[in-house]
């Protein structure tokens, strides 16, 4: 899954959580999140492979919980913990 995608994914989760009246930090997380994935000059993939979760960790804003879940959206993999299941691009 590409940068772009991902970020996508992390918008959409905001969205979802904004209109269920969740947190409005983990609100802006999520748009943070996504922000940082697009400004990225590799494709987070390669650095998940590279670097693992400390390296996604080591990124402007992002904390353990979304660390584990753009592992799971680079590696293309559920993530476990996540209450939004990641769409099927068909």
């Amino acid at each position: 899954m590409d940068n772009r995608t991902i970020a996508d994914h992390l918008l959409q989760q905001a969205h979802r959580l904004m209109e269920s009246r969740d947190n409005l930090y983990r609100i802006r997380a999520y748009r943070r999140a996504a922000s940082t994935v697009l400004s990225l000059d590799q494709p987070l993939q390669a650095l998940v492979q590279v670097q693992g979760l400390a390296g996604l960790e080591q990124l402007p804003g992002i904390g353990r919980r979304l660390a584990r879940r753009l592992e799971a959206l680079a590696l293309d993999r559920p993530a476990v913990e996540s209450p939004f299941p990641v769409a099927d691009s068909a």
